[in-house]
């Protein structure tokens, strides 16, 4: 089934048109015909939001009473408009850029099996992905930052972890080597990349801490379709 449209943006809309993003997903599912067709479909495609993007800059820079007529030519996939996002899912088994990985164009986000979204609060970052109609969800204490280095200890780092929000059960409990000092010190958060996100392969939060033991920062990871949470240490420097 061929799809045409042709969209209309005034610099009126300058609000919505400013704070629009547009976004490729690539699905593994089912194979839409073969790789040269994928690719060429994938390329087609590509190509028309890079040209709608244009537009939308274009008419964004030159003010009120500009407007242009675009037209959107897609042959296969889903287009989607929402939440200020232009979205095209393919679904496809062939390999047309690495699995969890994105590739940034100018304001063209290009992912594979990348469904992670990333939630920034004054108090906390939290970072989920979908496993079918499931939701894992993992929230971790907002504290200090590069500029403003707190008190924090590992056992306070890690709030909760949800499956469709249903609370797990436990406690995180985290040192270095089993010694207490090591837990505590101070040292700041922050989520990488920041701020509201989605269509992530992975985010991640990483704690440094600065304690009487060592300087190291602890590393939260959370990757596309995961139901576990990966935890490791990076760039340790003991205390002599």
């Amino acid at each position: 089934m061929k799809k045409k449209g042709q969209v209309w943006v005034s610099a009126i809309l300058y609000t919505l048109v400013a704070a629009m993003a547009i976004v490729i997903i690539l699905q593994t599912g089912i194979p839409i015909l073969s790789r040269f067709k994928d690719q060429a479909t994938f390329t087609k495609t590509k190509d028309v939001m890079l040209n709608l993007d244009k537009h939308i800059t274009e008419i964004a820079r030159e003010g009120e009473g500009s407007q242009r007529v675009v037209t959107i030519d897609i042959t296969d996939g889903k287009l989607i408009v929402d939440n200020n996002q232009i979205v095209w899912e393919l679904e496809t088994k062939n390999k047309l850029i690495d699995p969890r990985t994105s590739q940034i164009e100018g304001n063209l986000i290009i992912t594979s099996n990348a469904n992670v979204q990333t939630i920034e609060t004054d108090n906390d970052f939290i970072m989920q992905t979908q496993i079918k109609n499931d939701t894992f969800s993992v929230n971790i204490s907002k504290i200090g930052s590069r500029n403003n280095w707190m008190d924090i200890n590992t056992s306070s780092l890690l709030n909760y972890i949800s499956f469709n929000d249903n609370m797990m059960n436990g406690t995180f409990n985290f040192s270095l080597n089993y010694d207490p000092s090591s837990t505590s010190g101070n040292g700041y958060t922050e989520m990488i990349p920041s701020g509201n996100n989605s269509n992530l392969g992975k985010a991640k939060v990483v704690a440094h801490i600065n304690s009487s033991f060592a300087e190291y920062e602890l590393e939260f990871v959370l990757e596309s379709y995961a139901d576990f949470l990966i935890a490791r240490v990076k760039n340790f420097v003991p205390k002599s």
